[in-house]
């Protein structure tokens, strides 16, 4: 009894999940059954691809749904025959703002997610007599049958002298 409770529960959020997203879209009384029918699978399909997980990715992504039906309308709208050249000025405004509020919505998604990009700049780098240093990308784990870990060194660097060493070397 209790799972068939949640299961309701669940289909009663799906439903409601369903109404919020075709409620962000313009659906003109003048669209046929099919044509509604095929904007709204559309949307839902474009919102299941974004894969949000936990509210704040699901509210997003209805966001980013409502947002993308928003701008395809008004370049929808500035494209129309009739439209006059004020009015196509005008939604070609509002599609640019649409856009970009789209572009900094997969931003903060993607921030969400912790896909932005990160950039670190190694500005000096000291390396003391025995130590060693290595800057640039670094892999470890297995790449093929070969463990990284276990690298060979290339054979004309296997006797790097640090400047300390080959000071060293030349004293008398």
């Amino acid at each position: 009894m209790a799972r068939a409770a949640l299961d309701a529960f669940d289909q009663q959020i799906e439903t409601r999940k369903l109404h919020e997203i075709v409620e962000l879209l313009w659906l003109p009384e003048s669209l046929s059954e099919e044509e509604m029918s095929a904007r709204i699978l559309r949307a839902l399909d474009l919102y299941e691809d974004l894969k949000p997980v936990g509210s704040a990715e699901s509210m997003l992504a209805a966001q980013m749904v409502g947002t993308h039906s928003a701008a395809l309308d008004c370049l929808r709208r500035a494209a129309n025959e009739n439209q006059t050249t004020v009015g196509r000025d005008m939604a070609l405004k509002h599609a640019h703002k649409l856009m970009t509020i789209y572009t900094q919505q997969l931003a903060a998604l993607d921030k969400h997610r912790g896909k932005g990009q990160q950039k670190v700049a190694v500005e000096h780098v000291h390396v003391h007599p025995g130590g060693q240093a290595v800057v640039g990308n670094v892999e470890t784990g297995r790449r093929g049958d070969k463990d990284l870990n276990d690298a060979e060194p290339i054979d004309h660097m296997k006797d790097v002298s640090t400047p300390i060493k080959a000071a060293k070397k030349r004293a008398p």
